[in-house]
């Protein structure tokens, strides 16, 4: 049986049209849901925390985007803050944010072998929880369970940050085989004590043998976009080459060649 709901409503697209019920709507992204959570051969891609975060979390934090049929599909964020983890998931239908689970969970205490009372951050339970389900964009309904922590307020602006995130993970997966072959350290023939490398879609500058800075990357049709996190400055260089052991970019607005050998 469910085979075949799997098959129509692939079959069909199912297009939610602007005349249906709220309830149908509803039980059109929960049918859609279980085809999502049915799915068992994801295609995986992450983003590190300093690809998707302004400022790092106490505990630490991870992003995760699942694929199936060359789109996304489901985004899994975890962020571990002082005293709780904060756990979200986005679904996407079509490209579309159909709904988001949202949950706050404190850590439990555990004794030390002081006798002290201490937080646990391998175990939490969930005090709060929000459900919130869309349609072309909009919210259509919205359910929530306890009451949020008092000192983090619960996010409800989904689908801005959904597509942001969704926009990070498809450029790395759409780019997979280019960001692969970026990733490490290149040396800068010109002047081997310059250099860059690259983790993730994270690209770190080094002068003179010393730290510079770090950019975040993106690639467009064969042009890789360095930008700085916090301001305007932007900076996108033509990849003329690229295999294991060459890189060689140019500066689109001063036509400038850099080129740099691969270090193992």
């Amino acid at each position: 049986m469910k085979q075949v709901l799997i098959a129509f409503l692939m079959l069909c697209n199912i297009c939610l049209c602007v005349g249906q019920s709220k309830e149908d709507i509803l039980t059109n992204i929960k049918d859609q849901m279980e085809i999502i959570d049915g799915y068992i051969e994801f295609e995986t891609f992450y983003l590190d925390p300093e690809e998707f975060l302004d400022k790092m979390a106490d505990h630490g934090a991870e992003l995760e985007g699942y694929y199936e049929h060359e789109r996304l599909k489901k985004i899994h964020r975890k962020v571990s803050t002082r005293n709780a983890n904060l756990i979200t998931e986005f679904y996407f239908w079509n490209d579309q944010l159909i709904y988001v689970n949202y949950k706050q969970r404190p850590y439990l205490y555990a004794t030390n072998e002081s006798g002290q009372k201490v937080l646990d951050y391998s175990r939490s339970f969930t005090k709060y929880e929000s459900k919130h389900f869309f349609n072309n964009g909009e919210r259509v309904d919205k359910e929530t369970i306890g009451s949020p922590l008092d000192d983090v307020s619960p996010e409800t602006d989904f689908v801005e940050y959904a597509n942001k995130m969704k926009g990070l993970l498809d450029n790395k997966f759409y780019n997979k085989d280019t960001y692969s072959s970026l990733q490490g350290k290149w040396l800068y023939v010109q002047n081997t004590q310059d250099y860059i490398i690259f983790e993730g879609t994270i690209r770190f500058n080094f002068y003179d043998g010393k730290f510079a800075n770090r950019l975040k990357t993106r690639i467009e049709e064969g042009v890789l976009v360095c930008f700085f996190p916090m301001d305007d400055r932007m900076y996108r260089y033509k990849i003329k080459s690229l295999d294991e052991n060459v890189l060689t970019l140019i500066d689109e607005f001063s036509n400038e060649e850099f080129m740099y050998a691969k270090v193992e």
